[in-house]
């Protein structure tokens, strides 16, 4: 990690839960002999805790237990509309973009009709 940006002075550094962790690891402030020596530090923590995450990462694909993981927690079957409702009474991207189709085409909708995507896109050729 050649260009790892970690700071131990100044910025968030000041929030509680930050210099808790700084103060914890011993690297909180500047250090008092060798400016940059706490910055140094931290990155070499955080480099190894990276590089252990990824570690692991290797081992369990190759033992096949992140596959195994998978199966057991059920991430194995393919995502349905079944499984992942639509909010209701939610604006969703989708509704905020069929309702601006509509706008610009000039259509007015009562709350009550539904129209198909196809549909407002053949209405706004139609009238063009």
């Amino acid at each position: 990690m050649p260009s790892i940006e970690v700071g131990t002075l100044g910025g968030g550094t000041i929030l509680e839960p930050q210099s808790a962790m700084l103060d914890l690891l011993g690297v909180r402030g500047s250090h008092p002999t060798n400016p940059g020596d706490n910055a140094r530090k931290l990155a070499r923590i955080v480099a190894a805790g990276v590089l252990a995450g990824e570690l692991s990462l290797c081992s369990a694909l190759a033992a096949g237990h992140l596959v195994q993981s998978h199966m057991a927690h059920n991430r194995s079957a393919p995502v349905t509309r079944t499984s992942t409702p639509a909010p209701t009474g939610a604006q969703t991207p989708v509704t905020t973009a069929v309702a601006s189709m509509q706008e610009r085409a000039g259509l007015t909708m009562s709350p009550s009709t539904t129209m198909s995507s196809a549909a407002i896109l053949r209405a706004a050729e139609a009238r063009k």
